[in-house]
C-alpha cells in the first residue's frame, strides 16, 4: 500500500462499529478519513467526539473537525473509499452499494450478508458486481463472524488435507465482554416468550451463519444452494441473576442465543455451532476438520468480535483498493494482514 496514494475514505452509519472505524482511520497513517454520513438528525452536524463524548483522539486536525452529513452529496472531495456499517441485510443496502459504485467508489462494509451474498440474493449480488464492473469499483463484504473464525479461517486450515470429510466450528462468546447493541441484538434480559415472539417474526438471532456454510462450501470446491442449510435458533436461559450492560438479566431469563446450521452433500458435512451469551464460561474457537488426517484448532477466549471487525475492516481497506473490479468475497482477495503502525487503545474502543 505503500506504494499507492493515500485513499480518502467515508464511513457510513456512526453506530459503535461505525464510530470505532472513524477512530481507527484517524490513527491509520495510509488512510485519510473525509467524511461521516449518517442519516440519524441528532447525529447530523456533529464530530466523533461530539458523538461519543470522548476526548479528541489521534488524526489531523481536518480530520476531527469533520461533521456529520446526511448524503455523500455533502462531501465535496473525491472519495476512494466508502466504509458502510448500517444493516446486517444487502436488499437494505443494495441501493447505496449501487449508487457509490456508479461514481467510481470502492465499498467495504461489515453487513453480514454481503459475506457471501450468492447464497440468499444471488441475483441482486450480480446486479451489484456488474455495477462495479461498469464503475470500476470493488465491493466487499468482511468481518469476524462471518468472514473469518467460521469460514475463511477453516478455508484455510483445510488447505492443509487432501481431502475433508467434516468441519465442525464452534463458537462461544461471552457477550458481557461485546458492546451494548450486541447484547440487545441477542435478546439479554427478554422474556421467553418475547424471544420466541420475535424468533417468529425473524427478528433476533445472528445475521450470516448461512453464509459462513456457503462461503465455506465454496472454499472446498462445494455450491451450497439455497434453502439446503438448515439452522435451528434457541434462547440461552440465565441460571442464576447475572448483570448486563441493558440492566439485571433475571435467573429464567435470555442471556443469549444458541445459533446452529448444517449442510451435509457430497461427500462433505459442515457444522456450524454459535453461542452468544451474557455471563457464557469458556469462551472459545474451535476447528475440527476431520479426513485421512484430523486436525484441530482451538482459539481460547475466542476471536473478539467487537475490535476484530474494526480490524478487518481497516486492513481490507488495502484490499479494496488494489483489487480488480466487482462484488469480492474474502476468498477473493489475499490475507490481509495487519497494517496499521500507529494503533493506540482508545481508537478502537467501543
Amino acid at each position: 500500500m505503500s506504494t499507492l496514494i493515500k485513499p480518502n475514505a467515508v464511513v457510513f452509519g456512526l453506530g459503535p462499529i461505525g464510530l470505532a472505524c472513524a477512530r481507527a482511520i484517524r490513527s491509520e497513517g495510509m488512510i485519510k478519513l473525509v467524511g461521516l454520513v449518517d442519516i440519524e438528525p441528532a447525529k447530523l452536524g456533529k464530530t466523533v467526539e461530539e458523538i461519543t463524548g470522548k476526548p479528541s483522539g489521534a488524526g489531523d486536525e481536518d480530520e476531527k473537525a469533520l461533521r456529520v452529513v446526511s448524503s455523500i452529496d455533502d462531501i465535496d472531495v473525491k472519495v476512494d473509499v466508502a466504509v458502510l456499517t448500517t444493516t446486517s441485510h444487502l436488499p437494505n443496502l443494495a441501493p447505496l452499494i449501487k449508487d457509490l459504485v456508479s461514481r467510481g467508489i470502492n465499498v467495504i462494509s461489515s453487513c453480514e450478508e454481503m459475506v457471501y451474498p450468492w447464497y440468499r440474493h444471488p441475483q441482486l449480488a450480480d446486479e451489484i458486481d456488474a455495477a462495479a464492473r461498469a464503475g470500476s469499483a470493488t465491493v466487499l463484504g468482511t468481518g469476524v463472524n462471518p468472514g473469518f473464525a467460521l469460514d475463511l479461517l477453516p478455508v484455510t486450515l483445510a488447505s492443509m488435507l487432501r481431502r475433508v470429510n467434516s468441519i465442525r466450528c464452534v463458537r462461544r462468546v461471552d457477550a458481557a465482554l461485546r458492546r451494548e447493541s450486541l447484547q440487545a441484538k441477542v435478546g439479554a434480559t427478554m422474556t421467553v416468550e418475547k424471544f420466541n415472539a420475535l424468533k417468529a417474526q425473524k427478528q433476533i438471532g445472528h445475521a450470516g451463519l448461512a453464509e459462513s456454510v456457503a462461503m465455506l462450501g465454496r472454499g472446498l470446491g462445494r455450491k451450497v444452494e439455497f434453502g439446503t442449510v438448515t439452522e435451528t435458533l434457541e434462547p440461552v436461559l440465565a441460571e442464576t441473576p447475572l448483570p448486563s450492560a441493558l440492566g439485571l438479566i433475571a435467573q429464567g431469563r435470555v442471556a443469549g442465543i444458541h445459533n446452529t446450521a448444517v449442510w451435509e452433500d457430497q461427500g462433505l458435512r459442515i457444522e456450524l455451532d454459535l453461542t452468544m451469551a451474557v455471563g457464557l464460561s469458556d469462551p472459545r474457537d474451535v476447528i475440527e476438520i476431520d479426513g485421512p488426517v484430523q486436525l484441530r484448532m482451538k482459539i481460547p477466549g475466542s476471536i473478539p468480535g467487537d475490535s476484530a471487525t474494526v480490524a478487518a475492516i481497516l486492513n481490507n481497506i488495502v484490499n479494496v483498493y488494489q483489487a480488480s473490479p466487482g462484488f469480492k468475497t474474502m476468498l477473493d482477495v489475499p490475507p490481509a494482514g495487519c497494517h496499521n503502525l500507529d494503533w493506540t487503545p482508545d481508537n478502537l474502543e467501543l
